[in-house]
């Protein structure tokens, strides 16, 4: 008997955990194996001799394909390497997990000008009224010109992250609670004026439930079936809502939402009803039980319209869902109930609510994702610049160089900025009171990263992206990476 050996290359533990699709295939191209790796990262499987085909599919799509011929008695290697697949080893979770396009050398970066400035804060809902809060950003959160791979620690209520800019449209995404959530910002592709500057990508730490509502938001319903099927999402979600553990009602959403889609409604049992009930922050619960109910009764003929408008004004009442998935079922459900009958002035103003948000929302994200000034205030047109209370927000990559002198006795007359690389001379800048960079050859800039790259850096930009690295800022008076660090952690307290 001779095996077959299956290997998958990734940076990290969290990467080895996401699931990704095996396939053997046979010399005439006939499916012998299918099935899921997670947690282990090789596998090996009993063959008779000949040629194989063994392909890779990740949650987005990608496929890799390899050929191996395994000869009698021993044993055939494949390996799949997935390092190289994103620019860094603490944004690599999203490459594999996600629908993310791979960006080439020439993409925009976010010492770009357009995110000069560009923030993040945090909305939480506490007593029915959300406030601005810390952002309870983690140290092994990394900054680099292709992206911040945030790590926050989220409790269980509403809570929604906000971006925006003096040249970025503010935006509020949906964070689902979880004490190791994975937030990623980079650079959006796509033309100026039709995608946002930024795309936001969050993730919770259970890679099948993840895996799952991105297999769902492609419409690939069989391979997300298989998934649920194999992982154990379906045991844990069914355990812990039975018994009242409610350990992750993000992934207890996931699953109900992906029953929903399949029709397995016997499966759902009275699990949405428990959810809606025991997560009274959590608007997901009420709008899959009262779509359980819809579909039910569609199928037995008996509906129970009352419970139905009951748990959609209830949803509609606890805020904006967690998933964009939640998102449209409410608003569909609303939109049928509005049909029905007489006129309800409760149901009529709950669309008339969810109609904004479902103006102003993203529907090609996974969580749920809008433009607005605050979660209670979606807009249709956009909104930039800076909040005038810069008490609780964080600068995502690139600080204005006027917020970061503002904290020191700086003298433009006698004080310079030193920017030197490991390959480049020191160039000594001089710094205007308006906080302008002037070069020796008397080029402006309003960013210390850009003119690090524009006067440090040589090479195209893959070259340049690799050296970013080795740039060592000597800011006056200050220790200028700690200084940076401080805006990007969200700790630097001020009103304008």
């Amino acid at each position: 008997m001779s095996n077959l050996s299956i290997h998958i290359i990734t940076h990290g533990y969290d990467s080895s955990r996401i699931p990704k699709k095996i396939t053997v295939l046979n010399s005439k191209l006939e499916e012998l194996h299918s099935f899921w790796m997670s947690y282990d990262s090789s596998t090996t499987l009993d063959v008779v001799s000949g040629v194989y085909g063994v392909i890779l599919t990740l949650a987005s799509g990608k496929k890799m394909e390899k050929a191996v011929m395994v000869g009698p008695d021993t044993t055939g290697i494949v390996k799949f390497d997935l390092s190289g697949l994103s620019p860094s080893e603490t944004q690599e979770w999203a490459y594999l997990s996600k629908n993310l396009s791979i960006h080439s050398d020439e993409e925009k970066d976010l010492v770009d000008n357009i995110y000069l400035g560009a923030w993040i804060r945090l909305w939480k809902k506490d007593n029915e009224n959300w406030n601005v809060v810390d952002i309870p950003i983690q140290e092994s959160s990394s900054w680099n010109e292709e992206g911040v791979s945030y790590e926050l620690d989220v409790e269980r209520n509403q809570q929604f992250l906000q971006v925006g800019g003096p040249k970025i449209p503010w935006r509020l995404i949906a964070l689902p609670p979880n004490s190791h959530l994975m937030c990623l910002i980079r650079p959006n592709e796509g033309p100026e004026g039709i995608v946002h500057p930024l795309e936001v990508t969050v993730t919770t730490d259970n890679w099948h439930a993840e895996t799952i509502l991105t297999l769902l938001s492609q419409d690939s319903r069989s391979k997300a079936q298989d998934l649920y099927e194999s992982s154990g999402l379906k045991l844990s979600s069914a355990q812990d809502l039975l018994y009242g553990k409610m350990t992750d009602p993000a992934a207890a959403a996931i699953g109900g939402y992906y029953l929903l889609k399949t029709e397995e409604l016997d499966r759902l049992h009275n699990w949405a009803e428990n959810l809606a009930n025991w997560m009274p922050w959590m608007s997901d619960g009420s709008i899959i039980w009262a779509w359980q109910l819809i579909k039910e009764g569609r199928k037995n003929g008996v509906m129970n319209m009352d419970e139905i408008r009951f748990r959609f004004l209830e949803a509609t009442k606890r805020g904006i869902p967690l998933y964009t998935e939640g998102l449209r079922l409410l608003w569909e459900g609303l939109k049928m109930l509005s049909g029905k009958g007489d006129f309800d002035p409760e149901i009529e103003k709950a669309l008339e609510i969810i109609d904004e948000y479902a103006e102003a929302a993203d529907w090609t994200t996974t969580t749920t994702t809008f433009n607005g000034l605050d979660p209670q205030s979606p807009l249709k047109k956009i909104k930039k610049g800076t909040p005038k209370d810069t008490s609780y927000i964080a600068y995502i990559y690139d600080v204005p160089l006027n917020e970061l002198l503002q904290d020191t006795d700086f003298d433009p007359v006698h004080d310079n900025l030193e920017i030197f690389t490991e390959d480049t001379i020191s160039q000594k800048l001089s710094i205007e009171s308006d906080g302008q960079i002037v070069s020796n050859d008397g080029i402006k800039f309003n960013s210390v990263y850009k003119a690090a790259k524009e006067l440090g850096l040589k090479g195209n930009n893959s070259e340049v992206r690799k050296k970013m690295g080795s740039i060592h800022i000597k800011f006056p008076k200050k220790d200028f990476d700690d200084e940076i660090r401080m805006y990007r952690m969200g700790k630097r307290k001020r009103k304008l």
